[in-house]
C-alpha cells in the first residue's frame, strides 16, 4: 500500500501540473483533470490503508490473535487426539499384561494343585468357569470317601477335617489369582458330580450329608 500511494501521489502531482498548464495554454485539460481526480482518489485509498493507522494495526492485531488461537486450538486438539489414542494403546498393553499374568498364575496353580493331590487323584482347571477340579483315583482314597458319604454320621471329623482343608485352599486361591475361584472334589467313579465345592472360602457345595 506504501508503495501504491508514492505513485499515485507522483501521478496524481504530475496531473496536477498539466491540468494547470493545459489551462494556461488552452490545451484539453479535461482529460487531465479526470487523470488528476482518479488519482488522487487511489492515493487517498492507499494511504488510508496503510498498516501505520490506529485502526488499521488494532484490525491487524486481531486477525493476527484469531490466527494464533486458531493454532492454539488446532495444536491442543492434535495433542488431545495423541494423547487419547496413546492411552488406548496403553490401557490395551497393559490389558494384555493383566491377561498373560492371571494365565500363568493359573498355570503355576495347577501345577501346584497337581503335585500336592498327584496320590489321591488328577487335577484340571477349567477357565471358563474358574474351576479347580479333584478327580480320585487313588483306590484308597475313593474307598474312605464312598465310606465316609454312606456314613456321615460316623464320620463327621473326617468330614470336618476336609471341608476344613478345602477352605483354606479356596482361600488361598482368593489370595494368589483372585475372587472368583471354584475348588470342587468330585464323587468317586464319577465324572460330572460334585462331592464338596467351595469359593472365596465359603462352602457352595456339599455331598457328604
Amino acid at each position: 500500500m506504501l508503495f501504491l500511494a508514492i505513485m499515485g501521489l507522483i501521478v496524481f502531482l504530475l496531473a496536477l501540473f498539466s491540468v494547470i498548464y493545459a489551462r494556461q495554454t488552452g490545451g484539453g485539460w479535461k482529460f487531465l483533470t479526470l487523470i488528476t481526480v482518479l488519482s488522487a482518489l487511489v492515493t487517498i485509498y492507499a494511504v488510508v490503508k496503510l498498516p501505520y493507522w490506529p485502526y488499521n494495526q488494532s484490525q491487524q492485531s486481531k486477525r493476527k490473535a484469531s490466527s494464533s488461537t486458531s493454532t492454539s486450538a488446532s495444536t491442543s486438539k492434535s495433542k488431545s487426539t495423541s494423547l487419547s489414542s496413546s492411552q488406548v494403546v496403553f490401557n490395551e498393553a497393559s490389558t494384555k499384561r493383566a491377561a498373560a499374568t492371571t494365565k500363568l498364575n493359573e498355570e503355576n496353580i495347577l501345577k501346584q494343585l497337581q503335585s500336592n493331590y498327584q496320590s489321591i487323584g488328577t487335577v484340571a482347571f477349567t477357565k471358563s468357569t474358574k474351576t479347580y477340579t479333584i478327580t480320585p483315583t487313588n483306590k484308597k482314597y475313593v474307598k474312605s470317601l464312598k465310606t465316609i458319604k454312606s456314613y456321615p454320621s460316623q464320620n463327621q471329623k473326617a468330614i470336618t477335617t476336609i471341608t476344613s482343608n478345602f477352605k483354606s485352599l479356596s482361600k488361598s486361591l482368593q489370595k494368589n489369582l483372585a475372587a472368583g475361584y471354584t475348588i470342587q472334589l468330585l464323587q468317586p467313579d464319577t465324572t460330572d458330580k460334585t462331592l464338596l465345592s467351595v469359593q472365596d472360602g465359603q462352602i457352595m457345595t456339599n455331598n457328604f450329608k
